[in-house]
């Protein structure tokens, strides 16, 4: 079923990404270091306004959201959550105005303050609907909501740079019309209440109980992730963040991309399976998982460690490509041991609603990052701080890893995470005999000969596995 339902997914997770991917590399040829740096900061605060706009709600829906049997109940949710995001969206208005008040801005307040408020009001919607369209397994609704807007926001931005000044607000104004228009299109497909009613206040008490502690997770999870941007700008101004932060944020994208590719069905599944009382089905659901987790995240790791640099030079504009390059591989590493215990035994936490455990797994990462980075950064410097984040992620998955297993019964699949290994180093020494050039072909030979021999490799070890799920795709 994991399979599957991965399978469904999978168009969202491909088209949203490479967009966002592109888009990266694209705007570093039009965007100054410190429009970039700002483009950044908005995206990033973005993010923790969600959490407490709506993102409480959001996690509810994913892991409580009533069934379709459940007429009564799912009458009494939409209601309530029609009052909830009309809320929302006049409190992502004023935290946009917030955010604005604190950026460099020119004569033009109350325009740019109207573009970061709707910026963060619709892509706030398209992150909660795409949650509900995973709870209940819409799987084009939450296509269509995790797409259009990168998708619609790279090619509304090319177009508006063509005919309008190249800026931040520019660009933050096109991706907000993308965002608005992917909700239009899928709230027809997600069964919405088109009335207002008084919500319901049982629903609400349970949300509550259950987000806010969640949401003081997300406000960790968003540090952990995001201290090293505010690091980087405290010491050494917005227009050293841009130039720093294309890179890094490749590389973190890169890994985020790999895991959720296989990550994003796995957490309904085992919520449905808990909620039945299912929990050694729903750990092994988590199992497998890892596995999967990891089979993509080691070989895109290496690759881009291997042929990130020729990536770089071929597509970054001049400006940004050493610092780039020399940010990528970094990045990516951190980004995958960061991911890879978010995903698995942080899940585990959070699906047995071990809040504490989790929040002082949180507490370890952004001890152990920060002042990884911080000491990196004062003798490294860029390069150092990023380092710095990959070892406190590394301490981070140490404990979270052991904690899950000795206290919720985790149990790590070491004997598919060695045959990942296996394939893993297949591929890296078929790269490292065959060495492309940094040529446009050599890049194109080497990320099929490394696809090639690490899927055959996967194939051959993984044979008893391979032939029972093609006999079971081909009796369905």
């Amino acid at each position: 079923m994991l399979i599957r339902h991965t399978l469904k997914y999978l168009p969202a997770q491909l088209m949203s990404p490479a967009a966002q991917l592109v888009s990266m590399i694209l705007w570093t040829h039009w965007l100054t270091p410190a429009d970039m740096g700002l483009f950044t900061l908005v995206t990033v605060a973005q993010e923790m306004a969600y959490v407490f706009c709506l993102g409480w709600f959001s996690v509810y829906a994913l892991r409580y959201l009533p069934a379709e049997t459940d007429l009564a109940g799912r009458q009494r949710y939409l209601g309530t959550e029609n009052v909830v995001v009309l809320g929302s969206i006049g409190a992502s208005l004023v935290a946009g105005l917030v955010v604005a008040a604190t950026l460099p801005l020119d004569p033009s307040f109350s325009l740019h303050a109207l573009v970061v408020g709707g910026y963060f009001a619709s892509r706030a919607l398209n992150m909660h609907y795409a949650e509900r369209a995973r709870a209940q397994q819409g799987f084009v609704a939450y296509t269509l909501l995790q797409s259009i807007g990168p998708v619609g926001g790279l090619a509304l931005g090319w177009l508006a740079f063509q005919h309008m000044a190249a800026n931040a607000w520019v660009l933050l104004g096109c991706y907000a019309s993308a965002q608005a228009l992917g909700t239009l299109l899928a709230l027809p497909l997600l069964g919405m209440q088109l009335r207002l009613v008084r919500p319901d206040p049982a629903l609400l008490r349970a949300a509550i109980g259950f987000g806010f502690p969640i949401l003081g997770l997300g406000v960790l999870g968003w540090v952990a992730e995001n201290y090293i941007r505010y690091l980087v700008q405290w010491q050494a101004g917005a227009a050293t963040l841009g130039m720093m932060i294309v890179g890094w944020s490749l590389g973190r994208r890169c890994a985020a991309v790999a895991s959720m590719l296989v990550a994003t069905a796995a957490f309904p599944l085992a919520s449905r399976l808990l909620n039945e009382g299912r929990r050694e089905e729903a750990l092994a659901q988590l199992g497998i998982n890892a596995a999967l987790v990891l089979a993509v995240l080691l070989p895109v790791t290496a690759a881009l460690a291997l042929l990130g640099p020729a990536l770089v030079s071929l597509t970054v504009a001049s400006q940004y490509r050493d610092i780039t390059a020399e940010m990528l591989g970094l990045a990516v590493l951190g980004g995958a041991l960061r991911n890879l215990h978010a995903h698995v035994s942080d899940q585990l936490m959070v699906l047995d609603r071990r809040i504490r455990m989790a929040a002082e797994i949180d507490v370890i990462e952004i001890v152990a990052c920060a002042a990884a980075s911080f000491a990196g950064l004062m003798l490294y410097g860029l390069r150092g701080a990023v380092l710095g984040q990959a070892l406190g992620s590394l301490v981070t998955l140490a404990v979270s890893m052991h904690w899950a297993r000795k206290h919720l019964g985790l149990v790590w699949p070491w004997r598919e995470s060695l045959k990942v290994l296996l394939a893993t180093a297949v591929m890296v020494a078929g790269l490292a005999c065959l060495n492309p050039p940094p040529t446009a072909a050599g890049l194109v030979v080497g990320t099929v000969v490394g696809a090639l021999a690490y899927g055959a490799c996967m194939a051959l070890l993984f044979w008893p596995e391979c032939r029972r799920l093609v006999r079971t795709w081909r009796a369905s």
